[in-house]
């Protein structure tokens, strides 16, 4: 009797269609976190670097390569765990450490291939959803906003304002303090000093 192919063998495995779209979830408000982060710096640097003003319509480009870069990195994970599961059914024996995966491991690994190839999906039918790209638009340049003006407000506070008038009064403030402050001072220790 034949054993089933490779192929056969990696296509017959099932997965949990609830499992996945749980962790499908995950991954891409994870994906959206990092779009919205990585187009923020791209506003950011284009702002204090290039001395450029914020535009929609650029941004929504950065917005979407920033999705399809994503998505290809999904695809890749994907391509990996074939690789993975391939090797994983011709091992036999116990693992030797966490990456050393068994056939035992192929379900495990069948969910993550599926899990990575719909999160790539579905962030390339995000990427042309204008709302969702509007919607990231917005978010990155509020946080570019919020860190250049972070930024600005630490700067602005640490900068020490002159008082123009402290020239005015300074002689009848430095012999109050010499006459009221030191003599204080100085009788206060010479009572601590005799105790």
């Amino acid at each position: 009797m034949r054993s089933k192919s490779k192929r056969a063998r990696l296509a017959a495995e099932t997965v949990d269609p609830a499992e996945v779209e749980g962790a499908v979830a995950d991954g891409l408000l994870i994906a959206k976190s990092a779009a919205t982060i990585a187009v923020a710096n791209r506003i950011i640097v284009s702002a204090l670097r290039e001395q450029e003003s914020f535009d929609v319509v650029e941004t929504a480009v950065a917005v979407r390569d920033e999705l399809a870069h994503l998505a290809q990195e999904q695809v890749e994970l994907a391509g990996r765990m074939v690789d993975t599961r391939a090797k994983a059914l011709k091992s036999s024996g116990r693992s030797r450490h966490q990456f050393d995966y068994r056939a035992d491991d192929n379900t495990a690994l069948a969910s993550r291939q599926t899990i990575y190839t719909t999160i790539a999906s579905r962030l390339e039918t995000l990427a042309a959803d204008d709302a969702y790209v509007d919607e990231i638009v917005l978010a990155a340049r509020d946080r570019a906003w919020n860190d250049i003006g972070g930024a600005i407000m630490s700067h602005v506070t640490s900068v020490v304002v002159p008082d123009v008038g402290y020239g005015e009064g300074r002689d009848e403030r430095v012999k109050l303090l010499l006459d009221i402050d030191l003599a204080t001072l100085a009788a206060s220790a010479s009572g601590k000093a005799r105790s």
